[in-house]
């Protein structure tokens, strides 16, 4: 299948359109600034190093239905307009994270490759310009099979991009993607699921011989514990980074948009199990609310670290970290 007729078919067409232009002070800063795609952020959790490396973006034009389906155009239009964002439109971020530990350099998912278009794609390049070449990656644990996720382990020719690594996933997500009918009907996406299929199939299929199938519920590289977080897909995880007493709260796509932060119940059409995905949501929401611990998004405007707070009414709002430089982050 062509990319174009991949792109039509999974809902992305629009989103691979181009860069976005503002035309309007409701974008706020947005109306003066550009994403160039590039990007990266070096911090720590206790011993642990780690950085931030953007893959570029993802712009969903128009928001809905593929964000909050089925939900009021006023209500979405009010809140866009209540955090400063255009009214039509919801840009997403793709935030890889990098773990250097004991000799190994961990990517967590490898990014959209040329799968979603010139906003994207932009891992490599930029894994490159901070001297992090390709080759050195010794491990890759994919959280879930969208293309935004795996569509960049292999370049235009089929090749993988990083040859020296080993590849991890939940034994759930694999035989989902590989059972001989697997089941979207609790999902609100209105188009067909097979190119999404057909690129989880052959992905898995490619990289079989350096895969390793993992329980929830077990550590990986002796810093992330692993918990499902399921609706997004069905062996959708969280993860937690630790070192120490430090801990780092990966909900990889638990969000796409700070909107399902504030609005857990309104999800996506991306979501496999809507409501399965709308429960996870809330319930890890007050999780990490209770908790207070740092957290770090694939979606969420870079660096897509933060907090999730709850007022007394229990609405979540998320607060991103602030910075006086990238380089003096550590996870507390």
């Amino acid at each position: 299948m062509k990319r174009r007729q991949l792109l039509k078919a999974t809902g992305l067409l629009t989103i691979a359109a181009g860069l976005p232009t503002f035309a309007s002070a409701t974008a706020g800063a947005r109306a003066w600034t550009q994403n160039n795609g590039a990007g990266h952020m070096k911090f720590k959790a206790g011993d642990l190093e780690m950085m931030i490396v953007t893959d570029g973006h993802i712009l969903i034009k128009p928001a809905q239905p593929i964000i909050a389906p089925g939900i009021g155009n006023e209500l979405l239009a009010t809140a866009l307009a209540s955090q400063f964002l255009p009214n039509d439109e919801i840009d997403a971020a793709i935030n890889v994270l990098v773990i250097f530990k004991e000799g190994k350099t961990i990517l967590i998912d490898a990014g959209s490759g040329s799968g979603l278009g010139p906003n994207s794609g932009r891992l490599l390049q930029n894994l490159i310009a901070v001297g992090i070449h390709p080759d050195s990656i010794t491990d890759i644990l994919i959280t879930h099979l969208h293309i935004d996720h795996i569509g960049g382990l292999f370049d235009n020719n089929g090749d993988f991009v990083y040859k020296n690594a080993s590849y991890t996933l939940a034994r759930l997500e694999h035989d989902f993607w590989m059972s001989k009918n697997p089941d979207f009907s609790q999902s609100k996406n209105t188009v067909s699921s097979e190119p999404s299929v057909s690129l989880a199939k052959k992905t898995i299929k490619s990289i079989n011989h350096k895969l390793a199938l993992f329980e929830f519920g077990e550590v990986l590289f002796g810093c992330i514990k692993t918990e499902l977080a399921e609706g997004h897909t069905p062996g959708h995880p969280c993860l937690t980074i630790f070192s120490g007493d430090h801990e780092l709260k990966h909900i990889v796509d638990l969000v796409h948009t700070s909107l399902l932060i504030s609005h857990p119940e309104w999800g996506t059409q991306w979501d496999t199990n809507f409501n399965k995905a709308v429960a996870t949501r809330q319930r890890i929401l007050k999780q990490l609310a209770a908790s207070k611990a740092p957290v770090i998004s694939c979606h969420l405007p870079w660096p897509g670290l933060g907090y999730i707070v709850a007022d007394y009414k229990q609405d979540y709002d998320w607060k991103p970290m602030s910075f006086s430089t990238p380089q003096l982050y550590e996870a507390s």
